[in-house]
């Protein structure tokens, strides 16, 4: 994507305990994302996967895991639960309300969030 190197772009990873994933694992992980404008946090107890799951409308039972969200900048969390993505993709089995995770679709959706004057 030509804006990869965007400096208006912050990304944020979420590591959560998925897989037999634990803390002490997260270092390694990081080495998946080494940009500089990603900022990684550990959610030791999954608070994200069941914050998230409501308002990507996942079926009942599903935790939001395996999930790439834009938002618009300036957007934030304000109230109780996370605020909707501008836009979404995923990685999880037998979800259908929403698209699996295809880069060159979510680089270009990134670039249209970006070229919208602020």
């Amino acid at each position: 994507m030509k804006n990869n190197a965007d400096p208006r772009v912050q990304a944020y990873a979420v590591w959560v305990p998925m897989r037999g994933g634990a803390e002490k694992d997260v270092p390694e992980a990081t080495a998946t994302m080494p940009d500089p404008r990603v900022r990684h946090f550990w959610d030791a107890d999954g608070f994200t996967l069941r914050a998230f799951a409501p308002v990507l409308a996942l079926p009942p039972g599903r935790e939001a895991w395996d999930v790439y969200l834009i938002y618009k900048p300036g957007t934030r969390w304000e109230g109780a639960a996370p605020p909707a993505p501008d836009y979404w993709m995923h990685q999880l089995w037998k979800v259908e309300n929403g698209p699996f995770l295809d880069p060159a679709v979510l680089g270009q959706h990134l670039a249209q969030v970006l070229a919208v004057p602020g």
